[in-house]
């Protein structure tokens, strides 16, 4: 009786442990349009479009994952997003099923949503939304820093790219995502060359081009080559250059090594061979190229005395221009607003600081005033017993949560930006945990593996900070701070959280 006890108790077990992430079982054309979208995403579509005349018939966790699955095919075969009505839908509903696994993934998409509508600021903030989710997918997390790897470096804010691609490096390795791995190395090239550090720029190519042949990936390799070739010749390598781009024509087409070897061939002084690269550069669709070909042409023409071709070459030069002025104001514009964002957040951390330093500054010198006043009521013996308690009690009141939550909300409120210091936080928990000793000490010891971002909302709910100033603060939705706070209350208690259980859980954690 006692064996079969402990058996059911062990099914019972290993049936919680499942639930979190449970791996629903799809219908057959659900399954290969799943196994499409990651290795042929346009006959995934195809599949899908046949669905779609029974989507009635699903239920509600089918339809999303088609939904999801024709968002993912999209985003492989490069059709950019134009709207994110229905991505949010499903990452609400992902929410609500307590599924993290799919609830990453969804974020991962509509992080690629508005990336495609060129917001990168909210896309960031989304990605960083879905690494926070804390699946246990590797490939997917490798993609999620990836893609902020290169989100950072469009706001040439490189340092923060390099980071990025070192996390995105450590996930690929795990599961071994050879192909993510040799991206990271070339991306990693991409930086140093912009950081006028050539030679680790050439090791990080080298590295990339040779995984990427040693695995097979022969398309993609021949790319990593073609740039590699561009950049040997923008550092005076033209015969290693021109090598390299043959080397790539005579397998694929690629506009960039025609342009390679065009420039060099100018620089040559061989006119005709120059042409006829740009000729090929120009069966391409790349509007920069385009720009380079037309120049080089029309630099020809007037060289051999070719006026009207020179005027010619000269008005498609002006109109491609005009075409990447208009793109290109655009993107400024994003880029200007973002500067304006940091410049705001510099202003308010440097008032911050400020307050933070007359914050600590005032209660060090009320904790030294209050120790003189409690020594110089030791020495006065006429003070009766029923007095003295009664000036204790009235220390104890000006040092309540409630006053310090005051306190402490009223110097956070400056602030609405997550780019904060780590050294920020570590004075600011240094300063809850002397208004509520060990507070984080024993939020440790109820859940050791927290967060720094769970770490974070709980010491910022503490402070009475309510979850729409929170959002600001950490540059996340409401609905997810929600989500975090319900999350951790069923991490630590093992039943069903919400916001409320664990604000009361927090608020009785004196």
């Amino acid at each position: 009786m006692k064996k079969t006890a402990y058996f059911l108790l062990l099914l019972l077990l290993i049936g919680a442990c499942g639930c979190r992430n449970r791996k629903t079982s799809y219908p057959p054309l659900i399954r290969q349009a799943e196994y499409w979208a990651e290795a042929c995403p346009d006959s995934a579509i195809a599949c899908l479009d046949s669905i779609d005349a029974s989507l009635q018939e699903l239920t509600e966790e089918e339809r999303m994952y088609c939904h999801m699955l024709r968002i993912k095919a999209e985003d492989k075969l490069y059709i950019p997003h134009t709207s994110d009505s229905l991505i949010n839908r499903i990452v609400r509903f992902y929410e609500q099923q307590g599924d993290d696994r799919r609830l990453a993934e969804a974020l991962y998409y509509k992080a690629g949503v508005y990336r495609d509508c060129n917001e990168p600021s909210r896309a960031i903030r989304t990605y960083l939304s879905a690494a926070e989710v804390g699946c246990n997918h590797d490939t997917l997390n490798g993609r999620i820093y990836g893609q902020l790897a290169v989100l950072y470096a469009y706001q040439k804010a490189y340092h923060e790219s390099m980071k990025a691609l070192r996390q995105a490096l450590v996930y690929n390795i795990k599961c071994d995502g050879y192909l993510g791995i040799a991206y990271g190395w070339r991306d990693m090239a991409r930086i140093f060359d912009r950081q006028y550090s050539p030679d680790s720029a050439e090791v990080y190519y080298s590295k990339a081009y040779n995984l990427m042949k040693e695995k097979g990936f022969t398309r993609p390799a021949y790319g990593v080559l073609s740039e590699w070739a561009d950049f040997k010749y923008g550092n005076g390598r033209t015969e290693q250059a021109k090598d390299m781009a043959y080397e790539v024509l005579a397998h694929r087409f690629s506009s960039l090594s025609a342009l390679t070897l065009a420039k060099s061939y100018q620089a040559e002084n061989h006119p005709d061979s120059a042409e006829a690269y740009c000729r090929k550069a120009l069966q391409g669709t790349d509007i920069y190229h385009h720009r380079t070909a037309y120049g080089i042409l029309k630099e020809i023409a007037l060289s051999q005395g070719k006026q009207e071709d020179a005027h010619r070459y000269a008005r498609c030069y002006r109109e491609v221009s005009d075409s990447i002025s208009r793109m290109t104001r655009t993107e400024a514009t994003v880029r200007i607003n973002h500067e304006a964002e940091k410049l705001d957040l510099l202003s308010h951390m440097k008032r911050l600081r400020h307050i933070l330093a007359l914050a600590l500054i005032i209660l060090v010198a009320g904790m030294i005033y209050m120790g003189r006043n409690i020594r110089a009521r030791r020495k006065e013996p006429q003070k009766d017993e029923a007095h003295i308690i009664t000036e204790n009690q009235h220390e104890e009141e000006n040092l309540t949560p409630s006053t310090a939550r005051q306190s402490f909300a009223a110097f956070l409120s400056v602030t609405r930006s997550s780019e904060l210091t780590d050294e920020y936080w570590q004075q600011l928990t240094e300063a809850i945990n002397k208004a509520y000793p060990d507070f984080t000490s024993r939020l440790y010891q109820y859940y050791p593996k927290l967060s720094s971002h769970e770490l974070r909302v709980c010491c910022l709910t503490k402070i009475g900070m309510s979850r729409t100033q929170m959002a600001e603060l950490l540059s996340h939705s409401v609905s997810s701070i929600s989500n975090t706070l319900s999350r951790l209350y069923t991490k630590i208690t093992g039943e069903k959280g919400s916001v409320q259980k664990m604000t009361e859980f927090l608020y009785k954690l004196v």
